[in-house]
């Protein structure tokens, strides 16, 4: 939501909802994920739009305040279902309370989030290596190759992360 370098969130929206196409990106525990949706004819700019995002993101100050009152209302939120309270807990009794997987998002956490935090986690996590580009859909291989390697094929290697994963109690 916070834009690129190149567009704000809110042209990439309205650049998006022109062509009808979408974006969207996740980051969860282990992994995270980027999904652009449009019509064949739009693969430029859908691929252009993935590349912006994946490769510059802009990380605005204000998209990252309202990023931090939503996840403040899950926190307040998150006694409300029964089956969150129950995955909350057997995630602690299976990996152990101190595992990275146990751990919980606490008001306090995300009051202690930067801008420079996010910007060091992209630095170091978005690379090239680390990310896998699937594409389907009616289009010519061979011309899409070519469309993938105009807007990622100057991406540059970083340095490499391999972290170990929690051990299971």
């Amino acid at each position: 939501t916070g834009g690129t370098s190149k567009w704000t969130g809110d042209q990439i929206d309205e650049l998006l909802e022109g062509i009808g196409g979408m974006v969207e990106t996740n980051i969860g525990t282990t992994s995270g994920g980027a999904f652009v949706n449009v019509l064949s004819e739009y693969s430029d700019v859908g691929l252009e739009v993935m590349s912006e995002v994946l490769r510059r993101p802009q990380f605005d100050e204000d998209k990252i305040d309202l990023a931090k009152v939503q996840e403040r209302t899950e926190i307040s939120r998150r006694n409300d279902e029964v089956s969150t309270i129950a995955r909350r807990e057997f995630t602690k009794q299976i990996y152990g309370p101190d595992s990275p997987y146990a751990r919980n998002t606490e008001y306090t956490t995300i009051d202690a989030i930067t801008r420079d935090d996010l910007v060091d986690f992209h630095r170091t996590y978005f690379q090239p290596q680390n990310v896998q580009i699937a594409i389907w859909g009616d289009f010519d291989k061979g011309e899409i190759i070519e469309k993938v390697k105009k807007y990622f094929g100057d991406w540059e290697k970083g340095a490499p992360v391999n972290p170990e994963p929690p051990k299971v109690d």
